[in-house]
């Protein structure tokens, strides 16, 4: 009996099956380890430090799976969405974060950084006023706020946000990018120029600050620079259409329309919904009109403004692209409207101020012409169409003196624009210079694509 008792006892563990048991137990809680959350997590901060962004929002959603009651998860993975370009997405994770703790400053940035992605721009701000509630000294509220104001055309407000985020954080380089944005509005180019210089002092992959950087050198007659800029934003990143649309603006102050053309079919392929591209395509277009008649430019040009103004009502270039597209048609009382409209939504607008006074000369209301481009020059002194128009008017006026000043400086800006060369011809002929009005006459035949053009300046050479 007791040998059978002692033959059933169970067989003693051996050492070394207790170093198995051992080492499984270890390689169980590694596992456990390696597969929480908090790995997760952190995978998924390293991805995204490294923007892979999709492989972030992998890292983060195994976090989450493991544990959804982690706000900072859900906002992490916003962030991702955010960068992919997924907003829907990235609203609803803040959503979700916000739920979960609704004192998460971080959560109200990221959502307002996707709404104004999405053009929603009045809960951006709700969003950034509430993360600045949260946090004063956020920088990031700031920055986002500002992208917001900046889009409403608020753009003194837009700096002075942009101001308290360097204050907060000198080294955040979209602040400098955002009040570069404002700074431009505003003609302050000089300013809007040393911001651009000092977001790529501090980060030069940043494609938007190169655009942004284009468009001050186009608004200061900077044209091979602003294609330039345009050219390694497009470098850095292929898919950003604003820089195909500033190159285009750029290609069309030098005459190079199909260039010009081309870039704008881009950034449409790219964004059907962006209104700027159509508006610098319908200027492209209405340029076409006057020296090619081999499609009806004029009304694509129109289709095209008028398109803009559908996506965007309140987009002061389209009414002032629309207003040139009834120049062209000889309507100047609707270009003296629409041209007034883009003043209204935008009177910091040079643009149109020489616009609407180039409808005025049209009327022969020279002194009308005159006080707009007075205020063009005042808002901008480095639009050589104003200078050039001014100068027009002037010599109606016989005020030959004051009109050749007025031409010599639109040249001095832009030395490729064929009609101030045209226009400081028939100032030269009627101070009775006329070898340098030949000289200047000649030069805008040269350079001039447009055969109306062309043959006024042939007929006045014809009277010598």
């Amino acid at each position: 009996m007791m040998k059978r008792m002692m033959n059933n006892r169970p067989a003693p563990i051996s050492g070394i099956t207790i170093t198995i048991i051992f080492i499984l137990s270890l390689l169980f809680s590694a596992c456990v380890v390696f597969d929480s959350p908090t790995e997760h997590y952190k995978k998924g901060n390293a991805y995204y430090d490294g923007k892979k962004f999709d492989l972030a929002v992998e890292e983060y959603s195994a976090a989450i799976s493991r544990d959804s009651r982690q706000a900072i998860i859900f906002v992490n993975r916003a962030l991702s969405y955010n960068q992919l370009g997924q907003y829907d997405r990235a609203i609803a994770d803040c959503d979700k974060a916000i739920e979960l703790n609704s004192g998460l400053a971080l959560a109200y940035i990221t959502r307002a950084s996707a709404y104004n992605e999405k053009g929603w721009y009045d809960l951006a701000l709700a969003d950034c006023n509430r993360a600045i509630e949260i946090s004063p000294r956020a920088a990031l509220a700031y920055i986002n706020r500002a992208w917001a104001l900046n889009a409403k055309g608020r753009y003194e407000e837009a700096v002075e946000d942009c101001t308290k985020a360097i204050d907060i954080e000198p080294g955040r380089a979209i602040a400098y990018m955002n009040r570069a944005w404002a700074y431009n509005e505003l003609g302050k180019y000089d300013l809007a120029l040393s911001d651009c210089n000092k977001t790529l002092e501090l980060d030069p992959t940043i494609s938007l600050a190169y655009v942004n950087r284009a468009w001050v050198y186009n608004q200061t007659g900077g044209y091979d620079q602003a294609i330039a800029d345009c050219t390694k934003a497009i470098s850095l990143e292929p898919n950003i259409a604003t820089a195909y649309v500033n190159r285009a603006w750029a290609n069309i102050m030098k005459g190079r329309h199909d260039d010009a053309i081309k870039d704008c079919d881009k950034a449409i392929e790219l964004n059907p919904n962006l209104p700027i591209a159509y508006t610098t395509r319908a200027w492209a277009y209405f340029e076409k009109f006057g020296y090619d008649d081999t499609k009806d430019w004029l009304t694509m040009g129109m289709v095209d403004s008028n398109k803009a103004i559908e996506l965007n009502p309140n987009f002061a270039q389209a009414y002032n692209n629309r207003a040139w597209g009834y120049i062209l048609k000889h309507i100047y009382q609707l270009a003296i409207v629409d041209s007034s409209k883009a003043i209204d939504l935008n009177p910091k607008f040079a643009l149109a101020y020489t616009t609407r006074a180039w409808a005025y000369v049209n009327l022969a209301q020279w002194d009308l012409a005159i006080v707009d481009c007075d205020k063009a020059i005042e808002i901008n002194p480095m639009l050589a169409q104003a200078w050039d128009r001014r100068a027009f008017c002037y010599n109606q006026k016989a005020m030959y003196k004051r009109a050749l000043e007025d031409a010599n400086v639109a040249i001095n800006i832009n030395p490729e624009m064929p009609i101030s060369y045209y226009t400081r011809g028939i100032i030269h002929k009627n101070l009775g210079n006329m070898l340098k009005a030949e000289e200047d006459l000649q030069k805008c035949i040269d350079l001039t694509e447009d055969p109306e053009l062309e043959r006024a300046a042939r007929a006045v050479l014809g009277t010598f």
